[in-house]
């Protein structure tokens, strides 16, 4: 952990940097408000803000510009529990703001808490950042029940699309660029609606086909 927290170069810096993106910004806001508790002046860039993780504190200070004079650079994407064991391993204790970040980081790690990896320990620790106070309904709500309608419209034009092969096991979709300009949506929201569609009954796997020169194509296998 030290190599991703320095906390000697932290404790010689003035101003120091977070580096997240749209998919780590739960641990850039925890990383946010323990630099604060260091009385370091910290700045938040992001190339990509995304939506999912709006709701957050600290989201408001993202920079898509880098700051010209930093004195060190923190990369975000550290692995949610380890973040959690140094926390609680520092001198700091954590607040609602801190709870309700590592809640939407363990959210999102964990895929809404249905993944394989999701034991006892992980539990045990939602339980007690629920004790500190993490805002949980306000995660779940703003992660999983708020959709954008960008999306809503390309699920529309991929269900109008889709094909079943393979004895109905395997679904097909080729989607064009017009497609996304008429939807609004990007090329990763379909990850989300291939997920969905996995959950049709009998279907093993997914195949979204980009209609460009270069064919992409995105699979999506079901777990055995």
């Amino acid at each position: 952990m030290s190599s991703l927290i320095p906390e000697k170069k932290i404790a010689q810096s003035k101003h120091i940097l977070i580096k997240s993106d749209k998919e780590n910004f739960a641990q850039a806001s925890i990383l946010y408000s323990y630099l604060l508790s260091q009385h370091k002046k910290v700045s938040l860039y992001a190339q990509e803000k995304g939506r999912k993780f709006s709701f957050l504190p600290w989201y408001e200070k993202i920079r898509q510009q880098k700051p010209t004079s930093v004195d060190l650079e923190i990369d975000a994407s550290i692995e949610i529990k380890a973040l959690y064991s140094f926390i609680k391993e520092s001198d700091v204790k954590i607040n609602q703001k801190m709870a309700t970040a590592f809640y939407a980081g363990f959210l999102k790690r964990y895929e809404n808490f249905l993944s394989s990896e999701c034991d006892g320990t992980v539990f045990a620790i939602l339980c007690e950042l629920i004790n500190l106070g993490a805002q949980q309904q306000l995660c779940v709500r703003e992660m999983l029940q708020k959709v954008p309608l960008s999306l809503i419209r390309l699920k529309s034009i991929v269900y109008k699309k889709l094909l079943l092969v393979e004895n109905a096991t395997v679904v097909e979709v080729k989607l064009s660029d017009e497609d996304f300009v008429k939807s609004g949506a990007s090329w990763e929201d379909v990850l989300e609606i291939g997920q969905e569609l996995l959950n049709l009954v009998h279907i093993q796997e997914v195949k979204i086909i980009k209609d460009d020169e270069k064919d992409k194509i995105l699979k999506i296998v079901k777990e055995v």
